[in-house]
């Protein structure tokens, strides 16, 4: 009993290539030039989103803080806005030059609203749209055994 010998393939190293090889040549390079807009603006897309994040949060705190120090007995609504600015612009650097900053107080209310626009990443558009208002109760001093 013989076994049989396998059988191997061989290439020659003279032969043509296929018809359809030369066709495909570059194709990798169009495939990267499209794919790689994607990425880009998949990755600016987060750097956006990031950035309105951030501003938003600081807006917010500015807006929250100003409510606070104006809320407090002695503070007034020049001092809220005053505290409001000073942390936009510690918190946006330039983009803090076009914030609206309004500040009002009652007998029992204090309530900050700031309005600000942000500068998108790319160039297109009039920027992003960033508000909050702080409100918090005004602080009153009431000596022992006063009423309520």
């Amino acid at each position: 009993m013989t076994m049989p010998v396998p059988v191997t393939a061989r290439v020659d190293p003279l032969a043509r290539p296929p018809r359809h090889a030369g066709r495909e040549r570059g194709a990798t390079a169009v495939e990267f030039a499209v794919v790689v807009w994607l990425f880009m603006l998949l990755f600016l897309g987060i750097v956006q989103f990031a950035l309105w994040w951030h501003a938003q949060h600081v807006v917010l705190g500015a807006a929250q803080d100003g409510a606070r120090v104006a809320a407090a007995e002695d503070g007034t609504p020049t001092a809220g806005r005053a505290r409001a600015v000073e942390l936009l612009q510690a918190g946006l650097g330039q983009d803090a030059r076009g914030v609206s900053v309004q500040a009002r107080r009652d007998p029992q209310v204090a309530e900050v609203t700031v309005a600000a626009r942000l500068q998108p990443v790319l160039p297109f558009g009039g920027g992003i749209r960033l508000a909050a208002t702080g409100r918090s109760f005004a602080e009153h001093f009431r000596p022992a055994g006063s009423p309520p």
